[in-house]
């Protein structure tokens, strides 16, 4: 990736870009790493800005691809002199999110106690999930839905042994989805979760089994 810093300002200036984490370390283009805010390193933790065409007045420049995940705080300068000084003026700042390769606000990354960032649904320590969602695959072809069967659901905690949920009913929704009663709150009283769904058809035939693996989601006044 690249150009992921970008600043807005007049034409035809030098302007540079400067990165602190949240503990308000700087970034140093010199050593590579963040490190205590100095005076006299000042002209260390510029990262030069380029301006797009000839008078765009739009400046990029590409975060470094060393620093890990996480939200960065950039404010960008316009150099009055020769080199960066703390006198230069701001001309913009914000938060920066950061994937560890592109630019990405970090609520689209995947996090504990949620299958997915599209639509999640949160998984907490103890806590009832009503309506548990699962899709079945038919194990004839592994791409068709599989949309005429019993569906069974057994759960491991904690890496005990496998048995049943405590709410094994299921409702067909169609289109090679169902719709388990509840994953209860016995079933998630434990911090990790493995999950295995089964499908029989009526007619004959069977499903690819659905595995998942959860690591469950601590909330307030949870031991």
């Amino acid at each position: 990736m690249a150009n992921e810093l970008v600043a807005y300002f007049q034409a035809d200036i030098s302007l540079y870009f400067t990165i602190r984490n949240r503990t308000q370390q700087i970034w140093s283009t010199v050593a590579g790493t963040f490190g205590a805010y100095s005076t006299v390193a000042f002209a260390d933790y510029d990262v030069a800005g380029t301006e797009q065409g000839t008078a765009s007045g739009v400046y990029a420049a590409d975060f470094p691809s060393t620093i890990i995940p996480g939200v960065y705080s950039i404010i960008a300068y316009q150099q009055l002199g020769g080199a960066p000084a703390e006198t230069d003026r701001v001309v913009a700042q914000g938060d920066f999110q950061w994937n560890g390769t592109a630019q990405m606000p970090l609520s689209d990354v995947v996090t504990s106690g949620q299958l997915s960032y599209f639509l999640p649904t949160k998984i907490s320590y103890g806590t009832m999930v009503p309506n548990f969602p699962i899709y079945m695959k038919s194990s004839a072809d592994h791409v068709t839905p599989f949309v005429s069967g019993v569906l069974s659901g057994q759960i491991m905690r904690d890496g005990g042994s496998f048995g049943p949920l405590q709410s094994g009913a299921f409702t067909n929704k169609g289109a090679g989805w169902y719709v388990c009663q509840a994953l209860t709150s016995g079933d998630l009283l434990a911090n990790t979760v493995s999950l295995l769904f089964t499908g029989v058809g009526v007619s004959g035939g069977t499903a690819d089994p659905v595995p998942l693996a959860l690591v469950l989601q601590k909330t307030s006044g949870v031991n």
